[in-house]
């Protein structure tokens, strides 16, 4: 809002390689159809992201990449395909599905390449034709690589070496191509002769560097050294426009860019600063860097300008990157301080729409904002009639238009109309009626007309008539009493009644003709209370609603006074710091707020928050209290630690439009990751069970103040519910089981605006082998396998429990039940010698009965030792074949040695294979003692390959094997009977006089 006959100042956001930019000399640009802004420079091609920026260099170890980093020139044809011309690499084709670069050289030796490796300029038409201009022509190339066809001027004697070189590209509404050339023609393709025509009328005498056509058929004409020119569209002279001296006049002939944007502005990029076109006067508005000032333009060297999709305007510089609006910004600021700023703590506008500021230590300030002219009353010891003070607190014009000024610590002054000297009021101890305290926070007149001061020791109300103030002060004792003396504001509401806030004491409602006080105070122990006692700020709306902004409690809204119900909005529902200092009403019902962190506009009815820092040209984040108003002119005023910030609220623009939302980075481990298709043209990515560490980086492409988008993500059948990041733009993921998954993220833009719909990602983890269905599968038929196989050998397992079980009830039955037998007849008999007196054959029936008895005992004691499972080791089986033998041939006199191999011990045999071997071994050991004669004998235990192998030999009589047994016994055929269930071979090699030689071998296992 600058004074009259300035022009209107522009708000510039710059980017440089501080905030990632390969360089910050930008020579060209382009909008994509996602919504990427790339920015060609002398080193690399680069993707803005708002906040990001990915760099494309030239890799020559790497296919695919760049073929050059000075780039001049970029287009986007039909398919989305990006072409860009470079300084020296030739041209490029760039598939965003991809992510590499197709390269098209000049290759002399082969007819339809491009002519000459330097693309100064890339076009593609409203047909959808790419248009490459060289130092040798124009050419047109296919969009997918077909021959070139090449376009040049007629040959003339009098044609230089620029006469073909071409320097700019553009098409005008009638559907003709335009070219200019370095030698300072503008000439146009006739499709007939397919030759380039020059314009007849007008020829530069430098080179073309810019063209850009208007919506009447005309086009606007920069040249290196020569102006601008417009070329109407019906034949008319052309209109050209030098630099002069003249304020209003073209900075600079030397002319890099030229743009015309939706609005119809034509902005022109010149060597010395940035012209804005008025064509009703015909002059230009220049906008040039300010060294001191991080909103001005970054350098005063424009190489390029661009508008997007969104109306905002681009210009790049040889000193970085900045966006700008093309309207005026709405937040302005006057020039109160001298100095060049300083805090504010009052302010107000006259009938005449002049500003007056109380400063800090520069006294009261006027300043007129149509003429530019600033005046300003200071304390000056030497004249009575001053200020009291040069520090002000507090200003209010009355009805009767004097200015009332209310002061640090000086007390208050007066300022009648037309008049340079003020009336000093100030605290007299002895006087019963001044006001009560020098000190003065507020000042305010109601609808009656009373002049309300609030000082730091009460409340004063000032009687005009008698020139003397009532105080209300608090009273201890008095509950109906002020709450606090600290008064910081005063309102009144459409009922009459006065609301007084105070600086620990809440807020008081004052009855003015009882004169009692009610005091509302924060209570944490009850809800809907007000929020804090330090009241800053004191507002009624339209509708009769009250508004409180406190010290750090955000601001409250009563409900119901009756009641004390209040509700309290702050920083979680949207407010940029819960310390608010100052209130305003607009005309649609919206409030504004003042806070330590900007400005922040909140409309009641939707409850939604719209904040304003210095992003958004604010003067300063931080405000002071009391120092808002609302003027007659429509300004609103807010005043804060470095100045004045001054603007109409209707003038204040809010984005609307939701920012498309993209996806730009995958990473694994946090090392980006290559993949076949870009991250950003994907719909599904599948990760394997060693992926378990995984991030993806995103951006909102809304490029007004991209620092303020914000951003929320959600993995669906992983997150419970939507992760709010606030500006992070990144999502990381560990862990996750195997599944499918949906990532999705939304944004909003710069004002809170939601993007909704947001972008989704399928990503698919895949499960281990281990986990996969058909390893489940077989798992399962190999569990049931196993629990068949378990179930087999239990059953074999009883079956053979059972027959071990029928083997000892047989053996107990014929054993034992023939010995018992045995015995019960010998009994019978022996009771009959008894008694028939004949004591020596009774004598010798009982011997046999005591034989028959021992013999049931041993086989009971083998039943029992073989049924043992802790005899299952062969360590016991030898130390009882040792024992047998021992016990059996010993008693016969036989000398006996008994070897066990080492290799024998520790090998076991199960139940039915003891007793077997025991049995066996039992039956031959029981033969020799009995039937061998024999004085020595050897029993050897051996294992080998696998086989247990059992020997016994004694020097006896022998026998022939072919003869009767003797005894009449089934010895030998018990014994291969037994050998036989053990698998195992027994051999005997025998023959009378040489002895017997017995070999039982068995199978098993180790």
């Amino acid at each position: 809002m600058p004074p009259a006959g300035h022009a209107p100042t522009l708000l510039f956001d710059t980017f440089t390689t501080a905030n990632g930019l390969s360089q910050n000399s930008v020579s060209t640009m382009l909008q994509d159809q996602r919504g990427f802004l790339w920015l060609g420079t002398q080193d690399g091609l680069n993707r803005f992201e708002g906040t990001g920026v990915h760099v494309f260099r030239n890799d020559p170890q790497r296919p695919g990449s760049l073929s050059s980093n000075y780039v001049l020139s970029l287009t986007q044809d039909q398919k989305g395909k990006i072409w860009i011309g470079t300084g020296g690499g030739g041209l490029c084709q760039y598939n965003p599905l991809t992510g590499r670069f197709r390269v098209f050289q000049s290759k002399p030796n082969e007819r339809g390449s491009i002519t000459d490796n330097f693309v100064r300029v890339v076009f593609c038409d409203r047909e959808g034709r790419i248009w490459v201009g060289t130092e040798d022509g124009l050419h047109q190339v296919g969009n997918d690589g077909e021959p070139v066809q090449r376009f040049q001027h007629a040959p003339t004697e009098e044609a230089g070496v620029r006469h073909n070189s071409i320097r700019a590209i553009a098409q005008t509404v009638d559907g003709a191509l335009w070219v200019g050339t370095g030698e300072g023609r503008v000439s146009r393709l006739d499709p007939r002769t397919n030759q380039l025509v020059p314009h007849p009328r007008w020829q530069a005498a430098s080179s073309i560097t810019s063209l850009f056509p208007d919506l009447q058929g005309g086009l606007w004409v920069g040249t290196e050294t020569d102006g601008i020119a417009y070329l109407g569209a019906h034949g008319e002279a052309a209109q050209v426009i030098r630099a002069t001296n003249q304020p209003g006049g073209l900075p600079s002939n030397n002319i890099h860019a030229l743009l015309l944007d939706k609005l119809g502005t034509m902005w022109v990029g010149t060597a010395t600063g940035l012209a804005r076109y008025r064509p009703q006067d015909k002059n230009f508005d220049t906008f040039l860097h300010a060294q001191h000032d991080p909103h001005s333009l970054p350098g005063n060297v424009v190489q390029s300008l661009f508008e997007d999709r969104t109306g905002l305007l681009w210009v790049g510089t040889e000193a970085g990157l900045s966006s700008f609006s093309g309207q005026p910004a709405a937040f302005a600021s006057y020039p109160i301080s001298k100095r060049g700023g300083g805090p504010l703590w009052a302010v107000c506008e006259d009938v005449a729409g002049r500003a007056w500021v109380g400063t800090e230590s520069e006294g009261l300030v006027c300043y007129n904002p149509s003429t530019g002219a600033r005046s300003e009353f200071r304390h000056n010891p030497q004249d009575p009639g001053s200020l009291s003070e040069d520090h002000v607190r507090a200003i209010w014009f009355d009805r009767k238009g004097r200015l009332w000024v209310g002061t640090q610590s000086q007390g208050l002054d007066c300022l009648e109309p037309g008049s340079t000297q003020f009336r000093h009021y100030r605290h007299d101890p002895e006087a019963p009626y001044t006001i009560s305290d020098n000190f003065i926070r507020a000042l305010y007149e109601d609808r009656q007309g009373r002049l309300w001061i609030g000082t730091e020791n009460g409340l004063n109300q000032y009687d005009a008539t008698s020139g003397r103030f009532i105080t209300f002060q608090n009273n201890p004792k008095d509950p109906a009493s002020l709450s606090n003396n600290f008064v910081r504001a005063i309102c009144q509401d459409h009922q009459g009644r006065l609301w007084i806030g105070t600086g620990g004491g809440g807020l008081c409602q004052f009855d003015a003709q009882a004169r009692k006080f009610r005091a509302f105070k924060a209570n944490t122990r009850r809800t809907k209370t007000l929020s804090s006692n330090f009241v800053r700020a004191i507002l009624e709306d339209r509708t009769g609603t009250l508004w409180i902004g406190t010290e750090g409690g955000g601001f409250c809204r009563l409900d119901d006074a009756q009641q004390g119900y209040f509700t309290t909005f702050r920083e979680p529902q949207g407010l940029p710091n819960d310390m608010v200092y100052g209130l305003l009403e607009d005309a649609q019902g919206n409030l504004w707020l003042s806070t330590n962190k900007g400005i922040a506009r909140f409309m009641p009815r939707t409850r939604q928050f719209h904040n304003f820092d210095t992003r958004d040209g604010l003067l300063q984040d931080e405000f002071n209290a009391g120092a808002c108003y609302r003027g007659r002119s429509g300004r609103f005023y807010f005043g804060g630690v470095s100045g004045l910030v001054v603007f109409r609220p209707g003038e204040v623009r809010v984005n609307n439009t939701p920012p498309p939302v993209v996806l730009t980075e995958f990473r694994k481990f946090n090392e980006p990751v290559t993949l076949d298709t870009s991250i950003t043209e994907r719909h599904l990515i599948r990760l394997s069970p060693r992926d378990y560490f995984f991030s993806l980086r995103f951006a909102a492409l809304n490029f007004r103040r991209p620092d303020k988008n914000k951003y929320a993500y959600r993995l669906e059948n992983f997150d419970r519910g939507w992760v709010v990041t606030g500006s992070r733009n990144e999502a990381t993921y560990t862990n996750l089981s195997p599944g499918t998954y949906t990532f999705w993220v939304r944004a909003t833009n710069n004002d809170g605006v939601w993007n909704q719909a947001g972008t989704a990602l399928i990503i698919v983890v895949e499960p281990p082998w281990y986990q996969t269905w058909w390893f489940r599968v077989l798992g399962s038929w190999g569990v049931f396998g196993v629990l068949f196989f378990a179930y087999r050998v239990r059953v074999r397992q009883l079956l053979a429990m059972e027959r071990v079980r029928h083997g000892i009830a047989r053996d107990l039955h014929d054993d034992m039940g023939s010995t018992l037998s045995s015995i019960s007849i010998l009994s019978q008999l022996a009771r009959d010698h008894q008694q028939h007196q004949r004591p020596e054959q009774a004598s010798h029936l009982l011997e046999q009965i005591g034989d028959s008895s021992r013999r049931m005992l041993d086989a009971m004691d083998d039943i029992v030792w073989a049924i043992n499972p802790a005899h299952d080791s062969l360590d016991d089986v030898t130390a009882r074949m040792r024992r047998f033998a021992s016990e059996v041939l010993e008693s016969r006199g036989i000398d006996f040695s008994f070897r066990v191999a080492p290799s024998v011990q520790g090998l076991r045999l199960d139940m039915q294979a003891r007793r077997e071997f025991f049995l066996l071994f039992k039956e031959a050991v029981n033969n020799l003692a009995k039937y061998a004669q024999a004085k020595e004998a050897a029993i050897n235990l051996l294992y080998e390959r696998n086989r247990l192998i059992l020997k016994v030999e004694d020097d006896g009589v022998g026998f022939d094997p072919n003869a009767p047994a003797r005894g009449g016994g089934n010895g030998m055929v018990n014994m291969q009977a037994r050998a036989a269930v053990l698998k195992g071979t027994l051999t005997i090699q025998t023959a009378p006089g040489q002895g017997t030689k017995i070999e039982l071998s068995i199978p098993l296992d180790s």
